[in-house]
């Protein structure tokens, strides 16, 4: 019989059998009793597997062994009265080497072992962790790599085990903006966020400077020191680009200069030509007798009226010489084309006729300017009295 029993180890682990290398269960393990065997007791043991019978069976011979360790083809039959008597033996559970207190009938122990806690079992998530029953409920629900949880951010069901390479990508996870602008948003927006709100992102400037520079310095450049800015200029109030006012100002018709001849008035540019053709006392201008041959071809403006009085006689005297040549050439063109005709005649005496007369206010003329002559050297001589008396009367009061 030794040869049989070999292989048999006694385990413990749940089972509550000898179980061979082969996994087949024999008698139960004696360890398992609370109460130890007396001789007597004896009878209960299997001769085949030394373990207590287990469905006890009887051979035609009256051996009594175990229902799993008859031979094939051997004829036996039950003995469910010893069968009843061995299941009613106190026993504790295989397990109390790993702390568990059960304590009954050997019959209830396999009933008791389907729910003891420190039964060792293989995560049902297939994560391979092998551990108590007790243990590894708190295992599948809390730590198990292979469980399954639930993204706070989402609510999208994954396994424990990839959790973290999700939130790496999460689209709903709130993160920090990759720039460090300070705003916290859902990675979903992040693109967004960058392409038009972020002021950290660098940009060119819009205007076409070609400065690189952030989103939120150029908010102030493009405003304030971009060159390709437009400002409206102070004269016409009309909109031009920073780096052009200069040359602008060169030209704008509104902005107020002085006039190019130096006479002291300010005006607007456009109306310079206007001023100097027709106002600008330093203009170089003709006398309005030039026609007449005065010769002053070229005289300031400001001295204009000073020389139209002291030239006064002169130039009625050069308009009345042109007048007479004039009227000459046509009495000789008259005569030669009416030559004998009284008309001819009569317009010859109009015209002398009008000779005589312009030769009367030719003299007249010249009897008013010696007139005026004496009128201010009278003149003259009156300052020198007054000027004379004035001094006198001040050596008088000193």
């Amino acid at each position: 019989m030794a040869d049989r029993n070999e292989d048999l180890e006694p385990e413990t682990g749940r089972d509550l059998c000898l179980v061979r290398r082969d996994g087949e269960r024999r008698g139960y393990r004696k360890d398992i009793l609370t109460d130890n065997l007396s001789e007597r007791d004896t009878v209960f043991i299997c001769v085949r597997c030394q373990g207590i019978m287990r469905e006890v069976c009887t051979s035609t011979d009256g051996e009594q062994f175990c229902s799993s360790c008859k031979e094939e083809n051997e004829q036996t039959h039950p003995n469910l009265k010893m069968d009843k008597m061995i299941l009613s033996f106190k026993s504790s559970c295989p397990l109390i080497v790993r702390g568990c207190g059960w304590l009954g009938a050997l019959g209830g122990c396999e009933e008791h072992l389907d729910t003891c806690g420190y039964v060792l079992e293989t995560c049902k998530l297939r994560c391979g962790v092998v551990l108590q029953r007790d243990e590894l409920k708190v295992h599948e629900k809390e730590k198990c790599p292979q469980r399954i949880v639930e993204c706070k951010h989402c609510r999208r069901e994954l396994k424990s085990c990839e959790l973290a390479t999700h939130l790496e990508m999460c689209p709903k996870m709130e993160v920090s903006c990759e720039l460090k602008c300070g705003k916290r948003l859902c990675r979903e927006n992040m693109a967004q966020h960058l392409k038009q709100e972020c002021g950290l992102v660098v940009e060119t400037c819009r205007l076409g400077c070609g400065v690189e520079m952030t989103r939120d310095e150029l908010k102030i450049h493009v405003t304030e020191t971009c060159v390709h800015r437009f400002i409206p200029c102070e004269h016409c109030k009309k909109d031009f680009k920073f780096c052009d006012m200069t040359h602008h100002l060169d030209k704008c018709p509104k902005m107020e200069v002085s006039c190019e001849l130096k006479c002291g008035v300010v005006m607007c540019r456009e109306d310079v030509t206007q001023h100097v053709e027709q106002d600008c006392v330093e203009k170089e201008i003709e006398c309005p007798f030039v026609k007449y041959k005065c010769e002053a071809i070229s005289i300031q403006r400001k001295h204009l009226s000073q020389h139209l009085e002291e030239k006064r006689t002169e130039h009625l005297e050069l308009k009345l010489t042109a007048m007479e040549l004039k009227l000459n050439a046509m009495e000789d063109t008259v005569f030669k084309q009416c030559e004998g005709s009284n008309e001819i005649k009569q317009h010859i005496d109009e015209s002398k006729q009008y000779r005589d007369e312009s030769k009367q206010h030719r003299d007249e003329s010249k009897q008013h300017v010696e007139e005026s002559k004496q009128h201010r050297d009278e003149s003259k001589q009156h300052r020198d009295q007054s000027k004379q008396h004035r001094g006198e009367s001040k050596q008088y009061r000193d």
